[in-house]
Parts: structure tokens; C-alpha cells; sequence
């Protein structure tokens, strides 16, 4: 009699299923007035060595602070990235100041990056037409974890030399789905969130909920704002980009919020087990950036429901912003 092992049956059926698909994510940041943005692209860069997520490239979403690319670029190139493409908002808008950015931008000689102010990149909405492109229909993940204007320019955008279609179509044939950290959910008591109402936030907000035509998943002010991080990444040498952001911007307190590190792990993870989802209704944006959440009409839309204590995630996600780099430093 042939006797054949439950394993070797396991790994037999297992070569014959497809290899899982990897998320492609965009990842969309105002670094400037908060350092979770620094966390939330360092933690993306370890799912990356984890072979979890491919990272496209980067678009910096803030006009007012030049060293915004330089800061991302460092970050990149300290986890071996530093040949990801960086687009970057030209027109002046926004924050003009911040406790980090320049410091970080300016220190090739220790991170060896190549970019240090956003004259150096390219315009944003030609980056981003560009990467989605450049991509299998209906395979990118746009992560946006700041401010609304460069999503709002790419979907306003029209024809040019990476594709014939305007932004919305481009959007619609090439993105999968958007990862918005933004709002408060369900704010009956109509209260602002930075992302959505401040710093030229307000109407970007609004377009962009509006004009984007596929599904999204919200991650709103009140889920990060439980979740505590960045006391151990803070205990690295100022080696790490991200972990003297955290240090120069926090001072003597031992932990940030960790808004925009939520829609990374929900970009590439998904929202089990760690958040049920609000699927019914809309995000209804008014002109001035407050959301409220309407139950009527229905829309492909829903906001993250806290499901596990705020330390299980808090854990998982210093793990990962704590996490070596897997790659050599990319020195440029």
C-alpha cells in the first residue's frame, strides 16, 4: 500500500495554488509638522524586507517645507530604497516650519541620499501618473496619510506623456483601492481632524472623497490616536532617519501617536485582526474639512472600528518601525 503523508499532500496542493499577490503601494505623505509620518514610511519599508509589499515610490504632498523629498530620500536609502522615485508639490502651500525635516534632508554625509529639497524631483502629479503606468490594471494601493491636495491634482489631471487617459481613468484602470488616514468616524459631534481641515486641507478633502472612483478605507484621528508608539525606535542611533525624527520632534516624552502607521498596516495587512469596518454609508466631507459619517446613501466606502486592545497594536507596529534594515545602506 502507498502511504502518502498529510504534508507531502499539504505541499503537493500548495504548488499548484497561485502565488499570493503582493500589495503596490504609492505612498503619500506630508512629513513636515509630525513625526508618525517618518514611522509609518519606516514601518512600510519593513514590511517591505518582509517581501509583504512592493513600495512604487513616494510623493511628498507638502509645498511649504522644501526638504520634504530629502527627508523621505534619506529615510529610503537607510533602508536600501534610496532609487525610489519621489514626486513633490512645487507651488508654496502649507506648513513652513518643523522640528526635523531640514536636520534630516541636509545630512548626506551620514545618510548618503542624493535628494534634499523638492527642487531636485520631479512634480508630483507626473510622478504619480507615472508609477501607475507603469503598473498591471487594478494593482496599486494609494497611501495617503496627510493632506489631500496631490491626490486631488492627480485625479484632476488630463493626458500627458505616460498616458492617454485623464486622472480618473487613469485611477480607475490601474489603482485597486485607497488607504485614507484622515477624518473622524462617525463625528456626530462634528469635530475638525488635522488631515482633512488644516493647513490647506480644508476643499482638498472634499474633492478627493468625492472625485475618487473607487472604494477606500478610512482611518480616522480616533483610531491612532489610542495607539501609543515610538519609545523603543527612539533608542537607535541617529543612524536611522526615523528614529531621530522621532527623537528631535518628541524631546523628553516618550511616545507619539501613531495616526498614519495605522493605514500602512491596513494597506498591506488589511484590517483583521486588529479593526472591524464600517461598511454602510459615506464619508460626507463638508467645504471646511469636517466629516461626518451619513448611513444614507450607501457608498463603496468604510471607516476602521477598534476591535483589539490599542497595546496589541501599538506592539506590532514598534516592532516593525524598530525593524533592521534587511538590504546593505543604498550609500548613492
Amino acid at each position: 500500500m502507498i502511504r502518502i503523508s498529510l504534508v507531502t499532500l499539504s505541499l503537493t496542493f500548495a504548488a499548484f495554488l497561485p502565488a499570493k499577490e503582493i500589495p503596490k503601494v504609492i505612498f503619500d505623505t506630508d512629513m513636515t509638522g509630525d513625526c508618525d509620518d517618518c514611522g509609518a514610511l519606516a514601518m512600510l519599508h519593513a514590511l517591505a524586507d518582509n517581501g509583504e509589499v512592493e513600495i512604487l515610490g513616494c510623493i511628498a504632498s507638502y509645498g511649504g517645507m522644501p526638504w520634504v523629498p530629502g527627508c523621505i530620500d534619506a529615510i529610503n536609502t537607510y533602508y536600501g530604497r534610496g532609487d525610489l522615485p519621489i514626486g513633490a508639490i512645487h507651488e508654496e502651500y502649507g506648513r513652513i516650519e518643523s522640528r526635523y525635516l531640514k536636520t534630516i534632508a541636509t545630512d548626506t554625509e551620514r545618510y548618503g541620499h542624493d535628494v534634499v529639497t523638492k527642487e531636485q524631483v520631479p512634480d508630483h502629479v507626473s510622478v504619480y501618473r507615472k508609477l501607475l503606468a507603469g503598473q498591471p490594471d487594478g494593482s496599486v494601493t494609494i497611501v495617503t496619510v496627510g493632506r489631500l491636495k496631490a491626490l486631488v491634482d492627480l485625479l484632476n489631471s488630463t493626458a500627458d506623456d505616460h498616458s492617454d487617459l485623464d486622472g480618473i481613468e487613469l485611477v480607475k484602470k490601474k489603482a485597486k483601492t485607497w488607504v485614507c488616514m484622515g477624518g473622524r468616524y462617525p463625528n456626530p459631534e462634528e469635530k475638525g481632524e488635522a488631515n482633512f481641515q488644516t493647513w490647506g486641507g480644508a476643499g482638498y478633502s472634499t474633492a478627493a472623497v468625492e472625485l475618487w472612483p473607487l472604494d477606500v478605507t478610512f482611518s480616522g484621528w480616533e483610531i491612532g490616536r489610542a495607539i501609543m508608539t515610538g519609545h523603543q525606535l527612539m533608542t537607535q542611533s541617529d543612524d536611522n532617519p526615523a528614529a531621530r525624527a522621532y527623537r528631535l520632534f518628541l524631546g523628553d516624552k516618550k511616545n507619539r501617536e501613531s495616526w498614519d502607521q495605522t493605514a500602512v498596516l491596513v494597506a498591506v495587512r488589511g484590517t483583521s485582526p486588529w479593526w472591524n469596518v464600517e461598511t454602510h454609508g459615506h464619508n460626507d466631507v463638508r467645504e471646511d474639512g469636517i466629516n461626518v459619517w451619513k448611513r444614507e446613501p450607501d457608498a463603496a466606502q468604510r471607516y476602521l472600528v477598534p476591535k483589539v486592545p490599542p497595546q496589541e497594536v501599538a506592539d506590532l507596529i514598534e516592532s516593525l518601525m524598530c525593524a533592521a534594515p534587511a538590504k546593505a545602506v543604498n550609500k548613492k
